[in-house]
């Protein structure tokens, strides 16, 4: 009689050990391609959700133009935090700058 409720708690705790390991929480929020911060790869991620790559490789602005567009596109819903939007900048600075 005692081995079927043991059996079954046992069943329980290793069904909720498996469903924890693979919920969202445990892994990380940040995309493992920007784990590193990828000024190309953050462009492409989050530049072309809402317009094409081209628009960003057709233009030419200094840093304090860029900082100023990207500003712009964080207002608007871009996604970036503090140290991807150093990187952003510094990556348009130098590939797509006056």
């Amino acid at each position: 009689m005692i081995k079927r409720p043991v059996a079954m708690l046992m069943f329980l705790i290793v069904m909720l050990f498996l469903v924890s390991s693979c919920s969202p929480s445990a892994a990380s929020s940040t995309p493992a391609s920007t784990t590193a911060l990828d000024g190309a790869t953050l462009v492409q991620e989050r530049c072309t959700r809402c317009h094409p790559l081209t628009r960003v490789e057709s233009s030419s602005h200094t840093s304090a133009e860029w900082k100023t567009i990207v500003d712009q596109m964080i207002a608007r819903g871009a996604q970036l935090t503090p140290d991807e939007e150093t990187v952003v900048i510094n990556y348009l600075s130098t590939n797509f700058g006056k």
